[in-house]
């Protein structure tokens, strides 16, 4: 299942804490917004500035939903992803900001350096990113069939606070 160039050497699989988070991307931040506070009473929480609209908010069990503003330069999900746009760089057709601008689930883990070390063995290309004004460090990854996954350190901000 998995393709070929991440059949490498096979580490531990990562150890996923929790869900963070989940995402929705939309063309109407603020009408979705309104929709999820006054229809569903979701909390609102406070955002990073990350140079494109969305809002954040609180699920049950510490669990958050994220909409976050569409990307006008994403491809069509109608196009099929081949191998070779899977990677993930400035380069490539998808890049790393698709998955943070679009549907994706987002992964807990204790160690971001274990993981980054164990994605490296299994041969799995990854992007980082660092949270404005925080300690948390982002993964992205995409999975065989093109969904991205987001993994973080997302637990240091409650111990460093």
């Amino acid at each position: 299942w998995l393709k070929p160039c991440w059949r490498r050497a096979m580490a531990k699989p990562l150890e996923i804490l929790a869900v963070n988070h989940i995402s929705r991307e939309t063309d109407d931040v603020e009408g979705l917004t309104k929709f999820y506070t006054q229809v569903l009473g979701l909390p609102r929480l406070e955002r990073p500035d990350f140079g494109f609209g969305g809002s954040w908010f609180a699920l049950p069990n510490g669990v958050q939903f994220h909409i976050i503003e569409k990307d006008s330069q994403k491809p069509p999900v109608s196009q099929p992803v081949q191998d070779n746009q899977l990677q993930i760089t400035s380069e490539g057709r998808l890049p790393e900001r698709f998955i943070r601008r679009s549907h994706h689930m987002a992964l807990t883990v204790a160690d971001i350096e274990d993981t980054k070390s164990r994605l490296t063995t299994m041969g799995i290309p990854f992007a980082v990113n660092v949270v404005p004004g925080t300690p948390i460090i982002q993964l992205f990854v995409y999975d065989p069939d093109g969904n991205g996954i987001e993994i973080g350190n997302f637990d240091v901000q409650r111990s460093k606070m």
